[in-house]
């Protein structure tokens, strides 16, 4: 609805109330059995309510009202990776020479859902208890912290998942590499033996994204 909103009021009120259903409302089709207006800020929903049910060119509950913050509190965008696919190396003899396979390497992982559940817990325990200092959760800037679990695919690109190396980080940063217990720490890695077709994320939340080559 185009030109509903100016610099002078942020308020749904009954002046743009009156501007929605006097100007928007009747440029829609005539078959529309239900419009939905959400606002972020309202002088009172009550009030509001009212001046739509006194209007005589509506029939009742044709229009409902909704809190868009309550519903953006749900959205939450896909997990993002930065990543890049090289040739497998190893170091023989002091040398480092190629060998089968490729590397690939996670430079940037970002979760949405991860970093509003950290921001809720930061937000919660703030002050909380004054007599007890409290440190918020921080995460780096590439966010590699926030991964539980990579799987690489080396064998189809759609359809069935088939699991050609994994990696698991244990609670502690340990490595479990393809289901055996390691002592080392991921080095943001997997290495995939053949051509790698897509990839497997799984955050601390639990999330999964495939990401395809």
């Amino acid at each position: 609805m185009p030109d509903l909103m100016d610099s002078s009021s942020k308020l749904l009120d009954e002046v743009m109330m009156n501007r929605i259903v006097h100007e928007a409302i009747p440029e829609l089709p005539g078959d529309i059995r239900k419009v939905i207006v959400y606002y972020v800020d309202i002088t009172s929903e009550k009030e509001i309510y009212r001046f739509i049910d006194e209007d005589t060119s509506m029939t009742k509950d044709f229009v409902e009202l909704r809190d868009l913050k309550a519903v953006l509190d749900d959205v939450v965008a896909a997990d993002y990776a930065e990543y890049k696919v090289e040739r497998a190396t190893e170091v023989l003899c002091g040398q480092t020479v190629e060998k089968e396979g490729f590397d690939i390497e996670i430079t940037k992982f970002v979760s949405d859902r991860v970093m509003q559940k950290i921001y809720d817990f930061n937000a919660k325990n703030m002050g909380a208890d004054k007599k007890k200092k409290f440190n918020p959760i921080t995460i780096s800037e590439e966010g590699l912290e926030t991964i539980e679990y990579l799987s690489v695919d080396c064998t189809s690109a759609e359809g069935e998942w088939h699991s050609d190396a994994e990696i698991k980080i244990d609670k502690l940063g340990y490595v479990i590499l393809n289901g055996q217990k390691t002592k080392n720490f991921w080095d943001a890695k997997i290495y995939a033996p053949k051509q790698p077709l897509r990839l497997k994320i799984r955050n601390i939340c639990g999330d999964e994204t495939i990401f395809v080559f």
